[in-house]
């Protein structure tokens, strides 16, 4: 008993949750319709905008959609002034005033309801023949919907809101080539194509191509969503061994190195290595740019003194080694004196030639501590200098190189 409410329970919860489902799907589907009819009007394809906009208005008849596909038959009645362009414009625009009273585009539609119905009048006055054609069957159809992700355009910011006369202007993809089983296609434009599988392919300059198959539906309309992954920049650093280069302050690589990949846009590149001026500067790169960029370093002026420092340093140590060998002869010949004084019979004059001795030694000992310590110093400031000159990002002055 308890099993059989149970499945009662989940199949009344399914019928519910069917109608929800499908208003989900609907909706974007109309999204989709939407945004490739807004690039389509915002290129001038007003064909293209009209088709899309009334797939999205048969998804989702939102009254905002119907006014944007009235506006593109509008306009696609002053290029090519059909009939039927006409008539659809105005039952878009009645569609539009029956639901949407106040706010809106209220006022454009009213207007533009009147411009058509002048036409239309003007049309039978002429005798063109404006009785609605009968239905026409289904067609078989399909599009491809170009979306950038590394991009925002007016179109998509545009969906599900009324299109006005002057929409912003697109400034659309450059390179961007669409074919559908080998045959160049308009991207966002609806074209008839056979009930069965196809291969749509599009391309863009600095996008990687995309290849997708999908199969065309007998009597159905369908846009074949299609996103184009943008190619990265690559940077080849040209710059000494060892030399770190950061990226906006990140670490990147260690030189020599392969091409860094980088976003499309702006970025501050930074080379440090020890002894050397940092080297920084902001590139600006296109999607798939190659750029080679020569990062020469120059000395510190601490590495520069180093070499004279070292060099001091080394003249020092001569200067207290030489000390240092006069004031052992000195010491030998006093150690000499000195016993020769013990013996005996010596004239009183060895005296004097003894303490002599024993000051030239001591003097020049005394030299050789002075001069062997300033050389200590002297190198050991050298080689703090060599081992700790490593310069900081923060003190770079930055450059600018390559092309948006």
């Amino acid at each position: 008993m308890m099993s059989n409410r149970f499945a009662i329970s989940i199949a009344v919860a399914v019928l519910l949750l069917v109608p929800v489902l499908a208003h989900a799907d609907d909706k974007a589907a109309a999204e989709r319709y939407f945004r490739a009819g807004a690039r389509a009007y915002a290129a001038q394809n007003f064909q293209a905008a009209a088709t899309n906009f009334d797939e999205a208005f048969k998804s989702l008849p939102m009254p905002e959609i119907g006014f944007s596909a009235a506006q593109a038959y509008r306009k696609l009645y002053q290029i090519d002034p059909k009939p039927e362009y006409v008539r659809r414009a105005i039952e878009l625009f009645e569609n539009y005033l029956a639901n949407v009273k106040t706010g809106g585009r209220v006022g454009d539609a009213a207007d533009n309801l009147l411009d058509m119905k002048r036409e239309w009048a003007k049309l039978e006055a002429a005798g063109v023949k404006t009785q609605v054609a009968a239905p026409a069957a289904p067609k078989t159809r399909l599009g491809v919907n170009v979306s950038l992700p590394d991009q925002a355009s007016s179109s998509d910011a545009a969906t599900l809101r009324e299109i006005g006369d002057s929409p912003v202007a697109d400034a659309g993809i450059k390179g961007l080539v669409a074919t559908i089983d080998g045959n160049k296609v308009d991207p966002f434009t609806l074209v008839d194509v056979a009930a069965k599988d196809h291969v749509i392919k599009v391309a863009a300059d600095g996008y990687f191509p995309v290849e997708k198959k999908t199969v065309a539906v007998e009597g159905q309309s369908a846009l074949v969503d299609v996103e184009l992954k943008p190619m990265p920049a690559k940077v080849k650093v040209a710059t000494e061994s060892d030399a770190k280069i950061l990226v906006d302050g990140r670490a990147a690589a260690t030189a020599p190195a392969a091409p860094i990949e980088l976003k499309a846009g702006k970025h501050l590149l930074t080379v440090l290595h020890r002894g050397r001026e940092p080297f920084a500067t902001e590139v600006s790169l296109t999607r798939g740019q190659e750029l080679a960029l020569d990062a020469s370093l120059r000395k510190t002026s601490r590495r520069r003194a180093v070499p004279y420092i070292l060099a001091g340093a080394g003249l020092l140590a001569v200067g207290a080694l030489t000390t240092a060998l006069v004031a052992n002869a000195r010491d030998n010949h006093a150690d000499d004196l000195r016993m020769q004084i013990q013996m005996g019979n010596r004239p009183p004059g060895d005296d004097d030639a003894y303490d002599a001795a024993v000051k030239s030694r001591d003097k020049f000992v005394a030299w050789t501590w002075a001069l062997g310590g300033a050389a200590v110093v002297a190198g050991g400031t050298g080689t703090l200098l060599f081992f700790f000159d490593a310069p900081s990002a923060d003190s770079a002055t930055v450059g600018v190189s390559g092309h948006f």
